[in-house]
């Protein structure tokens, strides 16, 4: 009789169980859904209004402490462009989140740009590109990989988590609320070509803004590599123009130029101390170490089946 009730109980117990499951499974395939669906918000929280351009008469070309700035990040952007098709690196990114200071997250990068021609690019428009992210660090991330080519795939990331959630491929697309979460900017802005990009886009988004702090050294060495330090400080957080007022991106910024390579290696901005005679506070980072350039990366680099990856079999 015992034994009878044994029984029952195990049977209504696996029933339970599997109910269970299929559960967990509509609710994890809903939240995917969810997570995996474009984000209302695509754009970074950096994002700053316009200035208003005939403010650029304000500071004409040669005048402005910024201009040796843009015209040495030019430089390094149409260098990039015309020499490398692809690198190799060790990334390091760190943000703040509101008033923490979030860990560094490191992972081995991989970037191949698809068309170097210079001639099929206008202006700032950045070549399209094939990237590999593996995470190291921090714990957390470890295991985590990432493939992201642009314009393939429907555009989409494949990535895999790592440890008890390495169980299959999830297609996301770079902007999704998933693939934004913990991230300030989405894969796209990834790698050197854009980070230069941006520095010129927001150099002269400042220079429209007013004047600024500018120095530079050639004598200066970050991790062991020789580097030009160009710091750029704004001791005025807010400016106002036609009666509008714009606000700086950041207090501080730093930005080490490889001297053997012509290409930033490191870049970092601070905001406004909390209170005076304080630190200011480091509000991103990035830096790129143990970087190889022109490598002759292959498509087996971007796919998820190379075995030396850990993709989950599909």
């Amino acid at each position: 009789m015992a034994g009878q009730r044994n029984r029952v109980w195990l049977a209504r117990l696996i029933v339970g169980l599997f109910v269970l499951a299929i559960l967990l499974g509509g609710v994890l395939y809903v939240a995917l859904a969810y997570l995996s669906a474009p984000s209302d918000s695509t754009q970074a929280e950096t994002d700053l209004d316009p200035v208003p351009i005939e403010s650029a008469e304000e500071a004409p070309r040669g005048s402005h402490p910024l201009d040796p700035v843009l015209e040495m990040a030019t430089q390094s952007l149409e260098l990039h462009r015309s020499r490398d098709r692809d690198y190799t690196a060790i990334m390091v990114k760190r943000f703040r989140s509101g008033k923490k200071r979030g860990v560094p997250e490191i992972m081995k990068l991989k970037l191949r740009s698809r068309d170097p021609d210079m001639d099929s690019h206008d202006g700032l428009q950045p070549r399209p590109i094939d990237v590999y992210l593996g995470f190291t660090e921090p714990k957390s991330l470890a295991g985590r990989e990432v493939i992201w080519r642009e314009g393939l795939n429907d555009d989409n990331m494949i990535v895999h988590e790592s440890g008890l959630l390495n169980l299959a491929r999830v297609q996301l697309a770079p902007t999704s609320r998933l693939a934004m979460m913990g991230n300030r900017y989405p894969i796209s802005d990834v790698g050197i070509e854009r980070l230069l990009v941006k520095f010129i886009e927001r150099g002269t988004r400042d220079r429209m803004l007013g004047d600024c702090e500018v120095s530079i050294r050639d004598d200066f060495e970050f991790e062991g590599r020789r580097c030009r330090r160009i710091e750029v400080i704004h001791p005025e957080k807010t400016v106002e123009i036609e009666g509008k007022e714009f606000e700086f991106e950041f207090y501080r910024a730093e930005i080490d130029v490889d001297m053997e390579y012509g290409l930033p290696i490191h870049y970092a901005s601070y905001l406004w101390p909390d209170q005076e005679g304080a630190e200011p506070l480091l509000d991103e980072e990035f830096t790129y170490r143990e970087l190889r350039l022109n490598c002759e990366l292959t498509d087996s680099d971007f796919d998820p089946d190379n075995p030396e990856y850990r993709y989950p079999s599909r």
